[in-house]
């Protein structure tokens, strides 16, 4: 941003680093030498890029000339600006021509980008155009704006291209104007908050999901997980938020998990097969529902109305079925965890805002327990509704509304974490289905209810995927992050999400494909993750994903880099922000770490 010719500081240091997408050397020679010639304005050289100081702010640039080698750079390293140079210079039309032609392909990379994660945001692209056809570099200019690309500027200090032109900006006016946006479009974004989201699955989701924690918490600076600024849960997923954000940590709960305790948390035991789980109402509406159904049945045989048949019977007590468990034994658990000293069972005294989506099981919509007017009902009771799930949980009564599972009208709310400010949110979502790539048919032979567990995985899964597409697309400014079961833990996952007994091999292989994930968009997170005072560091996770790959059958002691259990309690989020704070964007710190070698079990 300029103002009277002086191109404006940012307020802090940052050092910024620029891909610069150019036809010759000419243009970047030309270019660059314009911006050093700025007053005040500093050109240094290091590792073969050169550097442009304007006070307090710097941008390194990496230059390409072709569009493959450029989109590749997108893939390994983090960019703050691509700035893209269409500006004509003395020669053929042609070669012009030939210029646009190798800049939209480019663009058609970035944006035919499969991985929409690696998709680079067309709002961080400066682009410079200029030429002797007024009528085609507007053509150019509409193009780059359908877009989306965040700022173009017309060179018009190249009158030598048309002799009719009037007294025009100066090369060097030009530079301060390329100058002073470059500023605006690196500083000037906004800084959201931080959103963590987990969906539902059931116990095996709820696996995935403590096991992709993990990795994350070994990835990030301590207690991190407990300082976002803002929590949305669905289902397993509102378990295990409500419980960082009441200030428990992920080892604390899988120490509970494995039996062995976990400082605050007592051994945990999330198997449904219990006499106190059993829904007594479940259980007697059957009944009811026979009995009642039987005395009309009866009344209408003797008076001739109807004629019994198997259909019939089939289709009059469809009903006799109901859901035989009920939630009220971990809506208890959760109510004991959350009533302890730090802890609270209330909305409005969390210090972080949680957010858990139920549905209203009659009006068929979703429902956000923590927002206005749905903030007074008890956080484990929220919980409790947004896990009740048909057909092995029956509603929850709250007020006088029933509330069924968030996963039946949201997979994920990071749109609502979106609409209330967030720019860097990471989503977990197990609710993928398993992708059999043999040979056709297995799907067929695995009977009713893999099926019918796939179908569902399948409807969740495709709502998730169009609304991350639509997120990268027309919000390309929030930085989202998903991360999924691998096909390999699908099918472990798979048939019944209610079996509370594999969670040693899923929470293996949660943090296994979490860690494969962020090692690709490593260069993107550092970057993002760095801009809200976090640091990567996945030295710690590569000795874990060593000591794991190491060992098929993992014991809890294997998510630990020397073998050793040492569970790390959770923190208040002042505490944990003052240790989390990471370096600012000009400094990203992204460790690759070394995995040691041969980790051995004790």
């Amino acid at each position: 941003m300029t103002r009277n010719g002086r191109v404006l500081q940012a307020t802090q240091p940052r050092r910024k680093k620029v891909l610069y997408f150019a036809p010759s050397r000419a243009h970047s020679d030309g270019l660059l030498s314009t911006l050093a010639e700025i007053p005040g304005a500093v050109r240094t050289r290091e590792e073969g890029c050169t550097t442009l100081s304007f006070g307090d702010v710097s941008f390194r640039f990496v230059l390409r000339q072709d569009p493959v080698e450029a989109h590749e750079a997108l893939h390994h390293g983090y960019f703050n600006l691509v700035v893209l140079d269409l500006r004509a210079m003395r020669g053929p039309a042609a070669r012009l021509e030939e210029q646009y032609e190798r800049t939209m392909r480019l663009l058609d990379l970035m944006d035919e980008e499969p991985d929409v994660e690696l998709r680079y945001g067309f709002h961080r692209i400066l682009a410079l155009v200029s030429g002797p056809d007024s009528v085609r570099v507007d053509d150019v200019i509409r193009q780059l704006g359908t877009r989306g690309v965040g700022g173009v500027l017309r060179d018009t200090s190249t009158c030598f291209l048309n002799r009719d032109c009037e007294r025009l900006p100066t090369p060097a006016e030009f530079g301060r104007t390329v100058a002073g946006e470059m500023v605006r479009l690196t500083t000037s974004g906004r800084k959201g908050a931080r959103a963590l989201c987990a969906s539902g699955g059931g116990i095996t989701g709820l696996y995935f999901e403590m096991g992709a924690l993990k990795c994350l918490s070994d990835c990030l600076p301590p207690g991190a997980l407990n300082a976002f600024d803002m929590y949305f849960g669905i289902s397993a997923g509102a378990v295990l938020t409500g419980m960082l954000a009441n200030g428990y940590s992920i080892d604390e709960f899988m120490a509970g998990i494995s039996g062995q305790g976990g400082e605050r948390i007592p051994k945990v035991d999330l198997s449904l097969l219990k006499v106190s789980y059993l829904s007594l109402e479940g259980l007697a509406l059957p009944f009811e529902n026979a009995f009642r159904g039987l005395a009309s049945t009866m009344g209408d045989l003797l008076r001739g109305r109807a004629r019994p048949s198997l259909s019939s019977l089939f289709l009059d007590y469809s009903d006799l079925v109901a859901a035989p468990f009920t939630a009220d034994g971990y809506e208890a658990m959760l109510r004991t965890l959350f009533s302890r000293p730090g802890s609270t069972n209330d909305f409005r005294k969390l210090r972080r805002p949680l957010f858990i989506g139920a549905t209203d099981q009659d009006a068929r919509e979703h429902v956000l327990f923590g927002d206005p007017g749905f903030d007074d009902v008890p956080i484990s009771r929220a919980i409790q509704a947004s896990l009740s799930i048909n057909p092995a949980f029956g509603s929850t009564k709250i007020g006088e509304r029933y509330y069924v599972d968030g996963a039946v009208t949201r997979t994920s709310n990071f749109t609502e974490a979106i609409r209330k400010g967030a720019d860097l949110i990471l989503v977990l979502d197990p609710l993928a289905p398993y992708v059999s790539k043999g040979a056709a048919g297995y799907a067929s032979r695995r009977g009713l209810l893999y099926n019918a567990d796939q179908d569902i995985r399948t409807a969740s899964y495709t709502r998730f995927e169009t609304a991350r597409h639509w997120v990268t697309r027309q919000r390309p400014d929030v930085s989202l992050y998903a991360f999924l079961p691998a096909n390999r833990i699908r099918r472990i996952m798979s048939v019944n999400p209610m079996d509370h007994r594999p969670y040693l091999p899923i929470w293996r292989g949660a943090y296994l494909s979490t860690l494969q994930r962020i090692r690709l968009l490593r260069h993107r997170m550092c970057g993002d993750l760095a801009t809200h005072g976090l640091a990567l560091d996945i030295t710690r996770a590569e000795a874990v994903a060593a000591r794991l790959e190491a060992t098929p059958q993992a014991a809890f002691a294997d998510f630990f880099p020397d073998g050793k259990v040492n569970v790390v309690r959770g923190m208040k989020p002042e505490r944990a922000m003052r240790l989390a704070g990471g370096p600012p964007d000009e400094e990203v710190v992204c460790r690759a770490g070394e995995a040691r070698a041969a980790l051995a079990r004790p």
